[in-house]
């Protein structure tokens, strides 16, 4: 390790000096006075370093230059301010009088003796001590132990310089954390999230005894069956097989779901049973008869649910909901009943039918034999040797013309899911071992909102399932990572119970502002540069994505300090840098 030190001390000496640590300074913040040399570079973003003794040890500080400024002292007395406005410059007053400075966030510190070892500072180097631009050279010799485990993001806001980040799974052993931990990555439309999250999904997944779970109400990550470079990365590298399971592979079973879907469908509107409790007898009363518990003219035996869809059971109800017992058990008003019946009548069969058998055909097969029942999706992780990839496609695209399709679906679904999978998860504890999976939801505002409709009665079952599973859920190693457009439209838990936050472009405004506040714990210096994020659909030629990342993600951020980075070109130039024995 000597020689290390020395590589490490080499490497410093060839970096660039930009400034010296200047005065006031505290542990919490440095000022840095820039040299002459280095006025005209972009330091703001800039990875920085300096090296001090504390303990009798050397030690190595990182951080970035979070802001620079620049005070005129003698162009601030009232004098030469009016000689300036009326010349425009003042020899030798102007520019040469002007002191340039600095403010630098220290986010990671290493202490450099036999080892290599993360340390805190403890202590503020005297005036003077020099401040060097970070180089991948310095980067790696201090990380050199560690330099297996990385991975690549993109590059260090404003420079060329990537920045290092780890995805570790939750599992045991050396490259695991030993429990699962939340994550939410957090911009504006446009803002790149869905290309950041696809590279932590990739990360993720990379790990052969990981668990990945995406539900896709958008269709964005099942668009990657179609991209050529990162499915022969999954296949090659990884040795997975991504499964894309869409509601052509879906079946839905239960009486419950089956009550659930048939509550929210239109098929009750045209019936005019509006209210959710009189929509949930007359469900019972469907079932009845459909289970052969209440005898029709049309038929007397029980039929099973992935016949429901045929003509024979829509009779079977039909018939039934026109007789005074089925009305009576819906509604104890005459006048109600009488509406409902009047209604019924004069609908048109043929319309009510093929309502009917779009809702039924979900908990059918049909022609596909190898539709999974969602319990069959949450139990790949226990049929698999290795880790699942498995994408849930849940958006309207391709839907067949002959299913039902709605938002409430949508939500009933994916909250049939979550509870069985915390269900597997629960069963993994008991078992003693860590269940190891990431479920990403993406568009979660829409899903978790803050605050739901008094009309809405699917939402509140799916937002107390979600917020029961990540408060439960991290220990047995079932980690949630949200996709939010906002983050003061998410459920303030949602927010508390998150671990590691990425922040892209368009939330430095307005109560995101004081939502991003609270999280990173009024850094207003980091505020400061976030905010100086360019909007990404605003530019000329290639989009950049810039992201503050606040967590457990980087080696560089271990203080708890806020990180910023602008991604790499996605896919190609992220899969050259991190996967390239497959490109």
């Amino acid at each position: 390790m000597a020689d290390n030190k020395g590589i490490i001390k080499e490497a410093f000496d060839r970096s660039e000096r930009i400034g010296v640590i200047g005065s006031p300074s505290s542990t919490s913040g440095l000022s840095v006075d820039i040299l002459g040399t280095a006025v005209e570079k972009r330091l703001v973003g800039n990875l920085c370093t300096f090296t001090y003794t504390q303990d009798g040890k050397d030690h190595y500080a990182l951080g970035q230059i979070v802001e620079v400024g620049m005070r005129n002292v003698w162009a601030e007395d009232p004098t030469m301010r009016s000689l300036i406005r009326q010349r425009g410059s003042v020899e030798p007053v102007t520019e040469r009088q002007d002191y340039h400075f600095a403010k630098m966030t220290v986010s990671s510190v290493f202490s450099v003796g036999s080892d290599t070892e993360p340390s805190m500072l403890g202590t503020i180097p005297s005036t003077g001590t020099s401040v060097r631009v970070m180089g991948e050279d310095l980067m790696r010799a201090l990380l050199n132990k560690f330099q297996d485990k990385f991975t690549y993001l993109g590059n260090a806001y404003g420079t060329d310089i990537k920045l290092p980040m780890w995805f570790k799974h939750f599992g045991e052993g050396e490259d695991g954390v030993g429990e699962a931990y939340h994550i939410g990555v957090f911009g504006k439309t446009g803002s790149g999230k869905s290309v950041l999250s696809k590279m932590i999904m990739l990360n993720y997944a990379k790990h052969r005894q990981m668990n990945v779970f995406v539900l896709d109400p958008q269709g964005e990550f099942s668009k990657l069956r179609k991209d050529v470079a990162v499915m022969n990365v999954i296949e090659k590298q990884f040795q997975k097989k991504p499964l894309f399971i869409s509601l052509h592979n879906l079946i839905l079973t239960g009486d419950d779901l089956f009550r659930k879907i048939l509550n929210s469908s239109v098929f009750y509107q045209k019936l005019t049973i509006i209210h959710q409790e009189n929509r949930e007898r007359a469900s019972l009363r469907i079932l009845n008869v459909l289970k052969g518990k209440i005898h029709t003219l049309d038929r007397v035996s029980e039929i099973k649910p992935w016949d429901y869809y045929k003509r024979a059971s829509f009779e079977a109800i039909w018939s039934d909901l026109q007789t005074p017992e089925a009305l009576q058990s819906i509604y104890t008003s005459k006048e109600i009943q009488g509406r409902v019946l009047n209604a019924l009548q004069g609908l048109d069969k043929e319309e009510m039918y093929n309502i009917w058998a779009s809702i039924c055909k979900l908990f059918s097969y049909g022609d596909n034999s190898e539709k999974m029942k969602i319990k069959d999706v949450a139990e790949l992780i226990k049929n698999s040797d290795q880790g699942v990839l498995a994408i849930i496609d849940l958006s309207e695209q391709d839907i067949p013309p002959d299913l039902f399709w709605s938002e409430e679906i949508r939500k009933i679904l994916i909250n049939e899911f979550l509870r069985e999978l915390t269900r597997q998860a629960e069963q993994a504890y008991r078992e003693d071992r860590l269940l190891n999976t990431l479920l990403i939801i993406d568009e979660a505002h829409r899903l978790v909102p803050r605050d739901v409709a008094n009309d809405d009665t699917i939402s509140p079952a799916l937002k107390s399932t979600i917020i029961d599973g990540i408060r439960t859920t991290r220990k047995y190693g079932l980690g949630w990572m949200f996709i939010s457009q906002t983050i003061s439209g998410l459920d303030k838990e949602i927010i508390n119970q998150i671990r590691a936050y990425f922040f892209g472009y368009g939330l430095a405004y307005g109560v995101e502002r004081q939502a991003l506040r609270e999280i990173v714990g009024g850094s207003e210096d980091s505020i400061n540069l976030y905010q100086l994020f360019k909007d990404p659909q605003s530019g000329f030629g290639k989009k950049e994505f810039s992201f503050m990342s606040f967590g457990p993600t980087s080696p560089l951020s271990f203080s708890g300090l806020p990180l910023f980075f602008t991604t790499f070109n996605y896919p190609g130039e992220f899969l050259q840098i991190n996967f390239k024995n497959t490109m």
